[in-house]
């Protein structure tokens, strides 16, 4: 463990690292975020690599994202006849948790050992607008090649949970990812207009939207398919557990992503400071639950506890 610098509430920002004989991966309690994955002398992660950087990112970089990951229109839903107003902090819509959300707090460390760090965090009743008190537990594990982060939570009251984690990709560690190549394993996906589903699930068969096989990044700026790249909610395969959901690779390696996630944002970051500089692979629930009751729901009661896995495995 390494003190790495201090927020501006003077709370210390923790980096540890976790490693394999194959794989070297650090994360800092500074939203739980994953700022170094090494594999074969290269970092595969875009993003801050120092406390300056990171407490001036706005990207997500890494980050465990939350109370719910992806946007809520209007910042608004209702909930067993109640409605509640979130913060806007993405034009009209709540993103990532608003103003403060999960990926902008210090977690607590729970356990640091060689190859798992367990982290938690208690989100408050009203915390940027949500009802009820959540806690979280976030355990990240390295095996082999492989990054595993297993998420779990659980409430006092009804509330609204989604959480991912938003890593950028570049395998090669410099320049762009236009060159890497992405399949997802998803024959749908749900169409939005200003970044919000309409609520339809439409196939990809036949659109810009098919990574159904390998598909150059780079190559898929055709006009009036997505603005400047991806940004889209694939509807990835039902299953009843961890299953793969996404291949890329920049030709001399691949990433796997696995996940029991309903679903995988893809962002090509093109909004990034360097453009394109990583690709996001966000395994979630679909954006804007709540205002569509056919999505899977994001609704976490009392007594339930929310579950989430994902992998990502390098060669």
């Amino acid at each position: 463990m390494k003190n790495i610098g201090t927020t501006a509430e003077g709370g210390s920002i923790l980096l540890y690292k976790l490693a394999t004989p194959e794989l070297e991966v650090e994360i800092t309690n500074y939203g739980a975020r994953v700022l170094r994955y090494v594999y074969a002398g290269t970092d595969c992660l875009y993003g801050p690599k120092d406390s300056a950087q990171l407490l001036a990112d706005t990207c997500y970089c890494g980050s465990i994202c939350g109370r719910v990951a992806n946007r809520i229109a209007g910042g608004k839903f209702t909930l067993d006849g109640r409605e509640y107003t979130l913060a806007t902090n993405n034009g009209p819509n709540h993103l990532h948790g608003g103003n403060v959300g999960f990926s902008d707090r210090l977690w607590n460390v729970e356990e640091a050992a060689e190859t798992r760090l367990v982290l938690t965090l208690e989100s408050p009743d009203g915390e940027e607008g949500y009802p009820g008190t959540v806690h979280v537990r976030a355990t990240y594990t390295v095996e082999g090649r492989s990054l595993r982060l297993e998420l779990e939570a659980a409430t006092d009251a009804p509330t609204l949970l989604n959480l991912t984690n938003h890593a950028y990709w570049n395998l090669g560690g410099t320049g762009t990812v236009d060159t890497h190549c992405l399949k997802v394993h998803a024959q749908e996906y749900t169409p939005m207009v200003s970044n919000i589903p309409t609520g339809a699930v439409a196939p990809v068969a036949g659109t810009l939207y098919d990574l159904t096989t390998p598909a150059c990044l780079g190559e898929r700026n055709a006009p009036g398919a997505v603005a400047g790249g991806y940004d889209d909610n694939y509807v990835l395969p039902p299953g009843g557990g961890v299953r793969e959901a996404a291949l890329l690779t920049n030709g001399r390696r691949t990433l796997r992503v696995l996940t029991d996630a309903p679903g995988l944002q893809v962002y090509t970051g093109d909004y990034l400071p360097l453009p394109r500089g990583g690709v996001a692979l966000e395994a979630q629930n679909y954006p804007d639950s709540p205002h569509h009751p056919h999505f899977p729901s994001i609704v976490l009661r009392p007594g339930e506890t929310y579950r989430r896995t994902i992998i990502w495995e390098i060669d």
